[in-house]
């Protein structure tokens, strides 16, 4: 014998797509079609067919569709390449952000800018605070 009936049932109801009810499975549609159809798998494995078998005569019955969505392999590997193109590129910029970020501020301590990389003075920061008023227009 081929294997237990109902547990082919159980696999096979859990497995394959409602032909009845788009979006589920055929244990989970409500028409009574699929009851019928579980009755019809039932009586299938009963007679001794295999799983496989059962499942292929239920697909050259409702077609392709009712083993599932399968994504071609172009999908699949489109959307890996996407996604590494993807994270080389935010890798890429968070490089040169933080590369960004450390240049300014070591180019200006080591070129030996302003007055050595102290504190400004009270008077340069007076003067500083005048210019950016007059640009504010105070």
């Amino acid at each position: 014998m081929a294997g237990d009936p109902e547990l082919i049932l159980q696999e096979l109801s859990n497995e394959l797509m409602s032909p009845y009810c788009p979006g589920r499975t055929i244990a989970a549609c409500p028409s009574p079609n699929a009851r019928k159809l579980e009755d019809h798998i039932l009586a299938e494995a009963n007679a001794g067919k295999s799983r496989e078998q059962i499942e292929q005569q239920l697909v050259g019955r409702f077609g392709e569709e009712i083993v599932g969505y399968t994504a071609p392999s172009s999908v699949l590997y489109g959307s890996l390449i996407v996604g590494l193109l993807a994270l080389g590129g935010l890798g890429w910029a968070g490089r040169k952000w933080v590369r960004g970020a450390k240049g300014p501020a070591v180019a200006t301590a080591t070129a030996g800018g302003g007055n050595g990389g102290t504190k400004p003075s009270r008077a340069e920061r007076d003067a500083l605070e005048d210019a950016l008023d007059e640009e504010d227009g105070f």
